[in-house]
């Protein structure tokens, strides 16, 4: 069984309030015992006091090279030494966690919504599916040429520049492919998928390293086909995903009224909003007056609110 505790990483002095959010919101809705922020820099005054007052809580000073060299030994550590931005470090650091604790690890671009008692009772490891335009896996870089790859990105642009144009997607998402994603991975103390994207980390050529996604989505990916274990679920888009990249400015697109029930699937566990994806100026100005304020008019303050309770 996988532990409840959830983990969340943040390498940084702050924490914006949309991050917040999602650890309050796993304390509240996920059914976890333990939520731990692993950090490096979050301390005294920087430290959040609505986390620091939440029950269920904690707050861990992260020593990354330690568990580093316990994961995987100099190699990795020399690895995780030569990655320069905060998201490549973090594709190492989940899996080392994981490896080591087990648990269900979180993306701090995500509000959840409902427990995952049921998910973590039933598999030794899991992962989500999201809706991608470029086919998934190891398909070769001309298959982002062909006329289908285009019309899909061609189709999703236009869709997500559309006022409500999620509704036009959901008539066409089934003919996106689907591929795992790293932003929730839930997994029992040294399972062998986990500890076997370390072991492909280790391995994998220093230029290779650095190219985006390369440690994260993709490795996984990767793994994911080649396990042969019965102990592996792999959940459908709308229970970590149900808007994928791009379609996801929606959330935070302003409208005369929202209906967030009409995004959601009963089944949707948590929502995960993609950071990456131009949210920079909405993060600077959402906290939790913004969204009780906004909460019939904006997705994600809608999502928000019902997160918080």
């Amino acid at each position: 069984m996988i532990p409840k505790v959830a983990h969340f990483i943040w390498l940084g002095p702050s924490l914006a309030w949309v991050h917040r959010l999602a650890l309050l919101s796993a304390a509240r809705r996920g059914g976890f015992e333990r939520v731990v922020l692993h950090h490096d820099a979050l301390s005294g005054e920087s430290a959040p006091p609505e986390l620091v007052s939440e029950p269920g809580v904690e707050l861990a000073t992260l020593d990354a090279l330690g568990l580093m060299e316990a994961a995987g030994g100099g190699p990795l550590v020399e690895c995780y030494r030569a990655l320069e931005t905060p998201a490549a470090r973090v594709n190492l650091l989940r899996m080392a966690l994981l490896a080591r604790d087990g648990g269900v690890y979180l993306d701090t671009d995500t509000v959840t919504l409902a427990s995952f008692d049921g998910l973590s009772a039933a598999a030794g490891v899991f992962c989500g599916e999201e809706r991608l335009v470029f086919p998934a896996g190891r398909s070769s870089a001309w298959s982002r040429f062909r006329p289908s790859a285009l019309a899909r990105m061609a189709a999703r642009d236009v869709l997500r520049r559309l006022p409500n144009g999620y509704r036009g997607f959901r008539r066409v998402e089934h003919l996106y492919p689907k591929a795992v994603n790293n932003a929730v991975l839930g997994a029992e103390p040294g399972h062998p998928l986990v500890t076997e994207l370390l072991a492909r980390a280790r391995r994998m050529p220093a230029a290779q390293r650095t190219v985006r996604y390369a440690l994260g989505t993709h490795l996984l990916q990767e793994v994911v086909a080649d396990y042969a274990g019965k102990d592996l679920t792999i959940v459908p888009p709308e229970v970590f995903f149900p808007f994928g990249p791009e379609i996801s400015e929606h959330w935070f697109r302003e409208s005369a009224r929202v209906e967030l029930d009409d995004v959601l699937a009963p089944g949707t566990l948590l929502v995960h909003w993609y950071a990456s994806v131009r949210t920079k100026r909405h993060v600077a100005r959402i906290d939790e007056g913004f969204v009780r304020a906004h909460a019939e008019r904006q997705l994600f303050s809608a999502l928000a609110v019902r997160a918080l309770g």
